[in-house]
């Protein structure tokens, strides 16, 4: 009887250990690097004046990326998603961080989103005008920084 009660301790230690003993690691993900991409934002707000202006602050800037981009092996068949950012004009400028990775260079399509304002006109009058972003494409890589000048058009 002493013989089982022994050979079942040191099975109940040993199962303990089987159990216990050996841990699988998780996966850790690191995080992506992000690169800059900024510019200027033109329109023509007045005719009175040549050249183009700074579009109204708050004006927004839609970059979308596939994320398959982002992965050095993807997975034939799987849908990736469509990663959106958004950046807001400031003082006619605007600046955004956005993922990237060394081994590929993503692609960013670049949409600035319409606005409506008046537009002064040869002889001083105003005329309300729609401005419509003309869109853009930027392919960025880790480790680079990125400027691409955005215009709008009036209709």
């Amino acid at each position: 009887m002493k013989n089982i009660i022994s050979i079942m301790m040191v099975a109940a230690i040993g199962m303990l250990l089987v159990f216990t003993g050996c841990k699988e690691e998780e996966y850790q993900t690191e995080p992506l690097k992000m690169v800059t991409l900024s510019g200027t934002v033109k329109a023509e707000l007045n005719l009175s004046t040549a050249g183009l202006e700074s579009v109204p602050n708050g004006t927004k800037i839609i970059f979308r990326i596939n994320s398959e981009d982002l992965v050095q092996t993807p997975i034939a068949g799987y849908t990736y998603q469509i990663l959106q950012y958004e950046a807001t004009v400031v003082d006619g400028t605007y600046t955004i961080q956005l993922p990237a990775v060394k081994f590929n260079a993503a692609r960013v399509d670049i949409t600035p989103v319409d606005f409506q304002t008046d537009q002064i006109q040869p002889d001083n009058s105003r005329l309300e005008k729609t401005y419509i972003g003309n869109s853009a494409i930027e392919f960025i890589q880790e480790g680079e920084r990125y400027f691409e000048n955005l215009t709008y058009t009036a209709i």
